[in-house]
Formats: structure tokens, C-alpha cells, sequence
């Protein structure tokens, strides 16, 4: 059935953070079809909004009512329906969710659930954690093909990797174009803890940075890491196999670092700022108690005045929940 709506007309190229800041608001209307044409994304809204684009009326078709809630379908017995989760991460075809010991149990089934009211998954793995020094997830395959290597797209980017050998966090997407919106041309950047190369690669294609060169620890993360610089066809990222604390040191130093290490991050600012020229910026990421966020910073500007530099704050932020008591925050750091 065919419905009159309101909607945004945006240029295909930046319709994804569109889309995103839409969703974010509750203003785009989930329950008409997305169309487009050849040069143009026609997003059905529930309000006039003004983000720079043009607002018009036109026909949508409707989304036919469906189940997308898997806790509508699993069956589990009434005493442990509090504790399902309530969210999960998808990455390609696989489906990552983390689940409590009450329910364990019964993770076949949530992981059929999953998979019935998300026709794209095709694995479902439960999440134990991240283990060993190469950040990666514990996972175990619970339902499902079992392949757990994926292809994951965001903001026009491809990302291949495998769930098991390599850590990757979907719901860093919006951080990491915020990041590379602030590199300026011809800036020289280190990622210590580049992964697959997600910050990396999002700046060399989005920006024009003289070079990143991204570091990591893992192997497999350094084997995907080139394999997706090939698939996005960059030229400016420089992969390196090492001990960032190490590979710094024989580095130029830099205009810009980004410390995605939320666990352990700290533990490398002094070398940091041994490779970060005078009014460098850190982008430095770490999960903490949510009552502990002014205290942290002023340790972290201690840390700089151990070094005989002057910290001062650009901005803070809370990406995103831990906990119910925690949160990994991230600060823009400038350093004199």
C-alpha cells in the first residue's frame, strides 16, 4: 500500500550520515520504504527537519508489519525472559551478542531467534570477552554456518575480517568519522592500535593526510589491515607490525595519534608524547566509571606535565555505554 509522507532528499554519497542522524532522533520513519533514483536518496521523515537539504512529498510504499524483535520469537521460559539480551552486533553475516549465565543455557535458540528476524545472519556467535594481548574477541559459534570470517560496509567503506582472529567494534563507526573530519591536510598520524584499519583507512580516503601508519600487535589484524587498504584503493596508510611503544620511536613525529586501546590506553601516553610534535592532538579512547571522568582528565594532564607539556582539552565525549556504571568516554587532547 502506497502512503503520502514528507521526506529529505539527499545526494547518494551522504546519505548514511543522514540516515544515522535521523534514526538518532526518531524522526525517520521506519515503517515506508526508502526509494531513490539515480542521484538522489528520498528518506521519509515524521517531521520537517532542517539539515541543508531539500524537503519534498511523494509517495512510499509501506514496510509490511514483521517480528524484528528476537525475544518475540525465542523460546525460553518466562523466568529468564528478563535477563535476553536486549541488543547485539551485526557484522556482515554474523550476528555477536553477549549473554548473561542464566541464559546460556538456551544460546542455540536465541541464536535461531536472531537469525529469524535477521535475514542477512548467518552465523551467530556468543561473545566471552576480549582475551590475549591481540585484543580479540573470545567467540563461540552457537547457531548457524559458522563462518566467521565477514565483509562489513560503512560510510562507503569495506572492511574484511574474521570475528575470531581480529577485534572490530561496529558501533565505533560514527566516532571514527568524526575523527577524520578534524585531520587536516598533509598531517602526519599514528593509530597505535590500528586493528583492520578502520580509523586509518576512513582518514587516507577521506582526508588528505600526508601518512598514517598503523600499528598493531596481531598478525592477522596487520594481514587484513593491507587487504583493506587494497579493497578501498588507498595509498597514504603504512601498516607496521610491532610494539607501538617501539615502532614510535623510529617514526617522524606526528600531528595527530589516535590511542584506541580502551583498556590499557594510559599505559602508552608517555611514549605518545615522545612522538607527538608541539600542539599535537591525541585522540585518546578508555572505559571508565562515569563518576570517574574529571578525575581521569586531570591525571592524564599530570602525565603530561611529567613530560614538560601542557595538556589542554578540545572536547570529551561518551561513545558509548560499558556498563551500567561505565562508559568508554573519548577525549580530543591538545598537547603543548
Amino acid at each position: 500500500m502506497d502512503m503520502e509522507s514528507i521526506c529529505l532528499v539527499v545526494p547518494k554519497k551522504k546519505t548514511e550520515p543522514v540516515r544515522r542522524r535521523l534514526l538518532e532522533k526518531g524522526m525517520l520513519r521506519t515503517d515506508l520504504e526508502v526509494v531513490s533514483d539515480s542521484k538522489s536518496v528520498f528518506l521519509p521523515v515524521n517531521q520537517r527537519v532542517d539539515l541543508g537539504y531539500p524537503i519534498e512529498t511523494r509517495e512510499f510504499t509501506e514496510v509490511e508489519a514483521q517480528i524484528n524483535d528476537y525475544r518475540q520469537l525465542v523460546d525460553v521460559p518466562d523466568s529468564l525472559r528478563p535477563f535476553l539480551p536486549s541488543s547485539y552486533d551485526v557484522l556482515g553475516s554474523v550476528a555477536i551478542v553477549k549473554m548473561s549465565d542464566e541464559v546460556l543455557p538456551h544460546a542455540k535458540h536465541i541464536g535461531n531467534a536472531i537469525m529469524a528476524v535477521q535475514k542477512s545472519v548467518k552465523t551467530v556467535c556468543v561473545d566471552e570477552g576480549v582475551k590475549d594481548e591481540y585484543r580479540t574477541r573470545q567467540v563461540r559459534v552457537v547457531a548457524g554456518e559458522g563462518s566467521t570470517e565477514i565483509t562489513h560496509k560503512e560510510y562507503g567503506l569495506t572492511f574484511k575480517l574474521d570475528v575470531v582472529k581480529v577485534f572490530f567494534s561496529p558501533r565505533l563507526a560514527t566516532e571514527r568519522d568524526a575523527v577524520a573530519k578534524q585531520v587536516l591536510p598533509g598531517e602526519v598520524i599514528i593509530d597505535m592500535f590500528a586493528g583492520i584499519g578502520p580509523f586509518s583507512i576512513m582518514i587516507a580516503k577521506t582526508r588528505l593526510p600526508k601518512v598514517v601508519h598503523a600499528i598493531d600487535t596481531n598478525p592477522d589484524a596487520i594481514q587484513y589491515l593491507k587487504e583493506n587498504i587494497a579493497l578501498n584503493k588507498v595509498s597514504s596508510v603504512n601498516p607496521i607490525l610491532g610494539d607501538a611503544r617501539a615502532v614510535i620511536k623510529d617514526l617522524e613525529k606526528a600531528d595527530r595519534i589516535i590511542m584506541n586501546l580502551p583498556h590499557s590506553a594510559r599505559e602508552f601516553l608517555l611514549d605518545a608524547l615522545d612522538a607527538l610534535k608541539p600542539g599535537g592532538v591525541i585522540h585518546f579512547y578508555e572505559i571508565m566509571e562515569d563518576d570517574e571522568l574529571e578525575s581521569r582528565f586531570h591525571a592524564l594532564a599530570d602525565m603530561a606535565v611529567s613530560k614538560g607539556r601542557v595538556m589542554t582539552e578540545l572536547s570529551r565525549r561518551k561513545v558509548k555505554s560499558y556498563s551500567p556504571t561505565m562508559g568508554f568516554y573519548g577525549f580530543d587532547l591538545k598537547f603543548f
